[in-house]
């Protein structure tokens, strides 16, 4: 309870001491020789109606608390890898406080990104299975490769064609004139023969070329393709010519014959398993063809469970990260370090704060408001404060804040009411003391002091005062408002001025 509360229950307990005492001295009074005592009327100290301010206000202790305060806990175990911050420094929001040893954690995060690495390759694969495998060529089958029940890749070779459209021969150029063409270039090639000509186009170069027996430097294949036309077979010799646009010739350096293309391969261009094959040695495939079926009866299956894995894969890794993150520990407020219970090389206990952070730019008073007062508590009601270490100095504030649950202590529940205070530098984190919690105030009001008024119910009110025709004292009924921790206001029956009896009073 505040100085100022000690007072007034001091004055109240004199004022009832000294009417006893008057009381008992005029009912007891006696003459001393025999003869009938005059009795003079007794005298009572009396108070005036006055204006001025009603407040009425509900009482509470508590402590004072700093603005913000964290406690710094260990997520995640480990030893002190780096510890960058002192007791007493002041720190901002997200400077980093220390590290935890994190090469055990980073080494797990290279294994799951290896592992998200290979389920994403086989989601890539799953995703290009086709259902069927067509031939980009055209020809006459040679040989089929793969079976039913086969398991194919995209580069399996499933098949091999005869180009039965073409003969093939191979100029020989040097190195100078084997870079003056390119593949798909439009060339003739000379037929010794018949002495004509036929049209070809280079589908090779080989720029490695090799040593020839009996001829100067090295030779250079340029292979051209020929249509098969007319009386035109394998082993006829020919040139291969070409003129540039300057009206140069390039021809092979001697004749060479036509041969048979080289097989035609054909790729499967998809994973999975042959269900059927559509097709049979010597048969004349055309470009578009099916050759395959494949089977998908499991592929939506594998698909989605594939999917998942790759899902789950990545949540182990964002997992990982977290953990990663953790062990970079962060000011979570700005403040000062006004505890520190780790040193670099320790592990932390996990029972114990590694750090408190205080915010003490300004602090709060926490005031115990019983549950009964509660409901009249208002934010932004005026508050004055006394702190314990500042004797009967008051600190001026308001509600700020009114929790919605209180906490039980012994049999009584009480809620923790935030006072802001426009005043708090020389306040500590942790000093006690109690408040006055302004509900209601009311200025410029008639008003008459708590010991003057006897309050019979809500709203009513017993005054006494002098009777005009023999100045004894006599009860006067009046109206009352506000029930103040000093004075209560008077609504009506008396007037600004008038007189009253303090009949507890001396």
């Amino acid at each position: 309870m505040n100085k100022k509360k000690w007072i007034i229950i001091s004055a109240v307990v004199v004022f009832l001491g000294g009417g006893g005492y008057f009381g008992y001295s005029y009912l007891n009074a006696t003459p001393s020789n025999g003869d009938e005592m005059t009795m003079e009327q007794p005298s009572f100290p009396t108070a005036n109606v006055e204006r001025g301010e009603v407040k009425k206000t509900i009482f509470a202790g508590g402590t004072v608390a700093a603005k913000a305060r964290e406690e710094v806990k260990p997520e995640v175990s480990g030893k002190v890898e780096r510890l960058l911050v002192s007791e007493g420094q002041t720190v901002s929001k997200g400077d980093l406080l220390y590290t935890v040893d994190t090469t055990d954690a980073l080494l797990d995060l290279q294994k799951q990104e290896l592992v998200i690495t290979r389920a994403q390759k086989d989601l890539a694969e799953l995703k290009e299975k086709k259902d069927r495998i067509i031939s980009k060529k055209s020809g006459k089958v040679k040989e089929i490769l793969v079976k039913e029940g086969a398991e194919v890749t995209p580069d399996t070779v499933v098949a091999k064609l005869v180009d039965t459209d073409h003969l093939k021969i191979n100029g020989k150029f040097t190195a100078f004139e084997a870079e003056r063409f390119r593949v798909g270039q439009k060339v003739k090639v000379f037929l010794r023969a018949s002495l004509t000509y036929v049209d070809g186009t280079i589908s090779k170069i080989d720029l490695t070329g090799s040593k020839v027996q009996g001829v100067g430097g090295g030779m250079h294949d340029v292979e051209v393709l020929v249509r098969k036309q007319g009386a035109l077979y394998a082993g006829d010799m020919g040139e291969v010519q070409f003129t540039n646009d300057k009206g140069v010739l390039f021809a092979s350096q001697y004749p060479t014959p036509l041969e048979l293309p080289d097989d035609l391969e054909v790729v499967a261009d998809t994973h999975g398993k042959i269900d059927s094959v559509m097709f049979k040695e010597d048969d004349m495939i055309k470009e578009g063809q099916v050759l395959f079926k494949m089977d998908v009866s499991s592929a939506e299956l594998e698909l989605r469970e594939k999917e998942l894995s790759v899902k789950e894969s990545l949540l182990a890794m964002e997992q990982k990260k977290r953990e990663i993150e953790k062990k970079q520990v962060e000011a979570p407020i700005s403040g000062v370090i006004t505890k520190l219970n780790v040193k670099e090389g320790e592990t932390p206990s996990g029972g114990e704060p590694v750090a408190v952070i205080m915010d003490t730019s300004s602090v709060y008073f926490m005031a115990a408001v019983d549950e009964i007062d509660i409901p009249a508590i208002k934010l932004g009601q005026a508050v004055e404060v006394y702190v314990t270490a500042f004797g009967n100095r008051p600190f001026v504030g308001k509600v700020v804040e009114v929790p919605k649950e209180g906490t039980k202590e012994d049999k009584a529940v009480r809620f923790e009411v935030k006072v802001e205070l426009a005043e708090s530098s020389e306040m500590k984190h942790g000093m006690t003391g109690d408040c006055d919690i302004f509900i209601e105030q009311k200025e410029n009001v008639l008003r008459l002091p708590l010991n003057a008024v006897e309050v019979m119910e809500e709203g009513k009110g017993t005054v006494m005062v002098k009777n005009p025709e023999n100045g004894e004292p006599m009860p006067k009924e009046v109206e009352i408002g506000v029930e103040g921790t000093d004075y209560l206001e008077i609504v009506s029956g008396l007037a600004e001025g008038d007189e009253v009896l303090l009949m507890g009073g001396m």
